[in-house]
């Protein structure tokens, strides 16, 4: 955010390049609330910031600059120069930014070269030249900029920013900050931050140099996505605040003693937490990795780690852990059990419907058990999910057999297949 505000002092245009996660976004956000912070305090005489942001990739290039229709020949503006315009000419001292959130190539970005250098004037097919206003700035935002030219590259600032300098303490210190759930008490709190702190960095150390991956992943991504399953289990742990009967996060236990602050739940959080941890980050590793992250992931929880050693705040019984038999990943945790079992074990005997046909028929494996099973705490929770595989797995036919079982009343089912030819349009006419 510093460098951001230096950059805004020198060039009108500059770029903010980085991986996904690198806290690009962060970056510009906290600066734009920290300006508007000081305008309204009257402080170091900072003008209130306005930023709008556009994604160029999204659109064509003439829903992005304008075009002609090719029939009437009539001008139809885009989105570029509808924001474009709005912010040159609004009668205002404030800060405006326009921010590209997209990648940065030459089929669209050789059209900004007026803007960017000294003439700073944005000149649309239709003939009209918009001059850009005094206090106004252009945000680029790529992950790279191996399609961008000289030209490009020359007339902006750049900041760079790498997800490895960032690392995951940030998104762990926010999760703990924000996500616990009300009904955890202060230990219980005080102990989620030992055991975060204490397995999620060297499973990702772990995971990045001896995983193969269906699909490259930062630390950030893997991070992200372990806290994000994480909350899906923990929505027991949501209590109402305005029922009297709970107290929340009281260290008063003696007066109105409260359930989920008891070992019970307390080895709940923990067991979640490891059944999460396999999921989210071993669950995108090829399958002659998950031998030898078994093997790692138990000699983490055991405390026997020389160089991870267990916090000592953190207590930790040794029936919390993933049973020995089998893998870490054919174990899953049972609220009604207090504990892991099986996945075998939690499958129903199927019996094949009289009036079905053949090519519908999905017989449960352990395979299939899991995928549902973590399909449906996805949509609990309102997460997006992404499942990824080779063609042939039962993907879609897995996915799609579990859609069509949830209750109508409740969920409407909505398949759209997107291709590289599927345009903004098509989508919305959907």
């Amino acid at each position: 955010a510093v460098v951001s505000t230096q950059s805004t002092g020198v060039r009108h245009g500059f770029m903010i390049v980085g991986a996904t996660m690198a806290g690009k976004t962060s970056a510009y956000e906290s600066l734009a609330g920290a300006l508007n912070d000081l305008n309204k305090k009257g402080l170091m005489e900072e003008e209130k910031c306005i930023f709008k942001v556009i994604n160029p990739k999204s659109v064509t290039l003439g829903q992005l600059y304008g075009s002609f229709d090719p029939v009437s020949h009539e001008w139809t503006d885009g989105v570029l120069a509808v924001s474009f315009r709005k912010q040159a000419s609004a009668q205002v001292k404030d800060r405006q930014w326009l921010i590209f959130d997209g990648p940065v190539d030459a089929i669209w970005i050789e059209n900004m070269n007026t803007v960017l250098d000294d003439n700073r004037k944005l000149c649309l097919m239709s003939g009209e030249i918009i001059q850009m206003h005094p206090n106004q700035s252009l945000i680029f935002e790529p992950a790279d900029l191996e399609s961008a030219s000289p030209a490009t590259v020359s007339q902006c600032g750049m900041i760079y920013m790498e997800p490895t300098q960032l690392g995951v303490e940030p998104i762990i210190t926010s999760w703990l900050e924000n996500k616990v759930p009300n009904g955890c008490s202060a230990q219980q709190t005080a102990m989620l931050g030992h055991l975060l702190n204490w397995l999620i960095p060297p499973i990702l150390d772990y995971v990045r140099r001896n995983g193969k991956f269906f699909l490259p992943m930062s630390d950030s991504h893997l991070a992200a996505a372990v806290l994000k399953l994480y909350e899906c289990f923990l929505l027991d742990f949501w209590v109402d605040e305005n029922d009297s009967k709970i107290r929340l996060r009281s260290d008063d236990e003696e007066e109105q003693p409260n359930e989920l602050h008891s070992d019970k739940y307390t080895n709940h959080l923990q067991m979640l937490f490891q059944f999460s941890l396999v999921w989210a980050t071993g669950s995108v590793l090829k399958y002659e990795s998950r031998p030898a992250f078994d093997e790692f992931f138990r000699t983490l929880c055991s405390g026997t780690k020389v160089e991870f050693p267990r916090p000592a705040e953190l207590k930790m019984a040794k029936n919390v852990q993933i049973p020995q038999k089998g893998l870490v990943f054919d174990h899953m945790f049972s609220k009604d059990n207090n504990g892991f079992v099986t996945w075998e074990s939690t499958m129903q005997r199927y019996v094949i419907p009289q009036d079905i046909q053949v090519n519908q028929i999905i017989i449960p494996t352990v395979d299939t058990t899991r995928q549902k099973y973590l399909l449906q705490k996805f949509i609990e929770c309102n997460c997006p999910a992404l499942i990824v595989g080779p063609t042939g797995t039962g993907k879609s036919a897995i996915t799609n057999n579990f859609i069509l079982s949830l209750p109508a009343e409740k969920y409407m089912p909505n398949f759209i297949s997107f291709s590289t030819q599927t345009s903004a349009n098509q989508t919305q006419n959907i």
